[in-house]
């Protein structure tokens, strides 16, 4: 059992460091920053330990659990706000590890033109070359195991790291349906790749490659240096606000954190700085807690506004997707699906090439296909040239500081190499598809970077009480179009053997669902989130919308930094674990210079 601290141990002592948040980034930090024993740190997570879990370390048994409720919103036939409950407040890795103890362990590296951008929005440093270089910092890259069933692994020996504390490989189990919708892609021109970003491939994973267990940041980052000393590690300890000095002519110092622990309320000193690794949705949260955010929502609250800095929980993104187009397959085809796999017989009869595994079999999300609009949709231009008459109109209802990022996306959006779109194999039945002994697969298209623009703030001054999140989704119709988009690609591959030959009928929506507006209501009907907000705490130069610069830190403060990915200004194209432990590996160096 790892030795974590107690709260007699910190309460009202002073440290270097303050780490709100025991999640993804929170607990690079933690490491990092550490590394000096001559400086103090402290973690203080709202979560438990989750020590050696069972339903963590397992590559599938959280999947029915977690997703069930939670996978679809829906939405009217008009898009309307919708604010989240606690479920999903809840439903954001809480517990040491955060988010990276409960994902799908997908690994996947953006294209580099995402990268590129947030330092063309100006903030220096922040390139594909620094991203490659923390990236490699951060994981330990095994070599893939031979393809499984035509399956190619993605894979070049130099564009990875393999001396970082991250495991992580290819899972040699599929599900079978992933190499013949590679082929049935191929027919309409997106391409299996071996390298780069823009195809279909088999995506890496945070599993370890002998026990085929999660690897998250917990085991990977805090447990191996658990004893340091100077390391102190608080679970159960729910950050509240950050106390302050000063005002917004000299800027706010934070002099403590506020943590709630079994329901009382106390205080650990900070002499350096704090550092909020909550993520999109907590961290804004304890910045507006703290009287720092949008005057016009503090004050009806009963909170003192110390720093007047409204663009804290704005500019929100999300990638959105859809349940379907789902099917339900043919048996005797070697299909292996999460209801299947979880069965003790169907494991036992598994046959070659998994007779070797030793550990728990894993089955993971790792068939992906990313692609540009200009391969789904044949009015991809026109699509683009009415965005981009919409964002030049000077009558559009955009800040000077939002058009300027939308420049920056919509050169994303016109660059034919970069994707718009995903489709992912989603090899389990997040929701009910029929009856019990089939077997199902959900491959549904993703939103890669949305315009639409949502908000997460909080509406009451009680630290308990969950913000309320309007992603104000399909506000921009050509979010809709783009989805609809690689809605009708996913389908169309079904045309094409050897994908058709295994697929029994299509459940989700079913075959009444033909014409776009007919597509179009089913998106909306069955809208759900990948959960990979972005954006609330955006680094951007405050005069373009910012509230954290190239260093992290809050725009009016003195030692208040966010790292998490909240401070993403423009959502990757594609899932952003890889990059939450770049940002974090970079952000430690970037606070260890500050402090030399």
């Amino acid at each position: 059992m790892p030795l974590l601290s107690n709260p007699e141990d910190v309460i009202g002592r002073r440290f270097d460091f303050i780490i709100a948040g025991g999640g993804t980034a929170g607990l690079v930090l933690a490491n990092r920053l550490s590394e000096n024993p001559d400086v103090s740190v402290i973690v203080l997570e709202a979560g438990n330990a989750h020590v050696d879990d069972p339903i963590i370390l397992s590559p599938t048994g959280w999947v029915p659990q977690l997703f069930n409720s939670e996978y679809e919103w829906g939405l009217q036939s008009t898009p309307q706000p919708h604010s989240l409950d606690q479920r999903l407040f809840e439903f954001r890795g809480k517990g040491l590890g955060g988010s990276s103890s409960i994902n799908c362990l997908v690994y996947l590296k953006p294209h580099r033109a995402d990268i590129d951008a947030f330092e063309k929005l100006g903030n220096p440093g922040w390139n594909w070359e620094n991203y490659q270089k923390y990236s490699k910092k951060a994981e330990s890259v095994h070599a893939p195991v031979p393809p499984v069933r035509q399956f190619r692994p993605t894979y070049n020996h130099d564009d990875v790291g393999h001396d970082g504390p991250l495991p992580v490989s290819f899972c040699p189990i599929a599900s079978g349906v992933e190499y013949p919708l590679q082929k049935g892609l191929s027919e309409l021109g997106i391409e299996t790749i071996s390298t780069g970003t823009a195809g279909t491939y088999k995506a890496l994973a945070s599993l370890h490659p002998v026990k085929m267990t999660r690897t998250d940041s917990a085991n990977a980052y805090l447990f191996p240096v658990i004893d340091r000393p100077n390391l102190q590690v608080l679970t159960g300890a729910l950050v509240t606000k950050v106390v302050t000095s000063g005002d917004e002519a000299t800027g706010l110092t934070a002099d403590a954190v506020e943590f709630e622990h079994g329901g009382k309320f106390y205080q650990v000193l900070c002499a350096k700085d704090v550092i909020l690794s909550a993520g999109a949705i907590k961290s804004p949260q304890i910045l507006e807690l703290s009287g720092i955010g949008d005057r016009s929502i503090l004050e009806p609250l009963g909170i003192e506004t110390k720093l007047d800095l409204p663009t804290i929980g704005t500019n929100t993104q999300d990638h959105f997707t859809c349940t379907g187009p789902a099917y339900e397959l043919r048996d005797g085809n070697d299909i292996i699906t999460g209801e299947l796999i979880a069965d003790p017989d169907f494991r036992g009869n598994l046959k070659d090439p998994y007779k070797e595994i030793e550990g728990p079999l894993p089955l993971v999300m790792s068939g992906y296909a990313f692609f540009p609009l200009h391969k789904a949709a044949a009015n991809a231009q026109e699509l683009i040239d009415k965005i981009s008459a919409k964002i030049n109109d000077e009558a559009s209802p955009y800040s000077a500081g939002l058009r300027e990022v939308y420049h920056v996306q919509l050169e994303l959006l016109k660059d034919e190499d970069v994707p718009d779109v995903e489709i992912m194999v989603v090899p389990f039945s997040v929701i009910p598809m029929g009856p019990a002994g089939r077997a199902y697969v959900n491959v549904p298209p993703v939103l890669s970077r949305p315009f639409s623009r949502g908000t997460v703030h909080i509406n009451s001054a009680d630290p308990l009480a969950p913000p309320v999140i309007d992603p104000h989704i399909f506000e921009e119709d050509i979010d809709m179009e783009i989805i609809t988009a690689g809605f009708k690609v996913s389908r169309a591959a079904a045309q094409f053997s050897p994908y058709k030959d295994i697929i029994a009928r299509e459940v989700k929506p079913g075959p009444d669902v033909v014409t776009d507006d007919q597509i179009k209501e089913h998106i909306k009907s069955h809208v759900g989130t990948v959960w990979h907000m972005v954006g609330s705490c955006s680094m951007l130069p405050r005069d373009k919308g910012g509230v954290v610069d190239a260093k992290l830190k809050v725009y009016g403060t003195n030692n208040i930094r966010v790292v998490d990915l909240s401070i993403l200004p423009i959502l990757v194209s594609t899932h952003p674990q890889a990059t939450v432990y770049a940002v974090a590996e970079q952000a430690g160096d970037i606070i260890k210079a500050d402090h030399m």
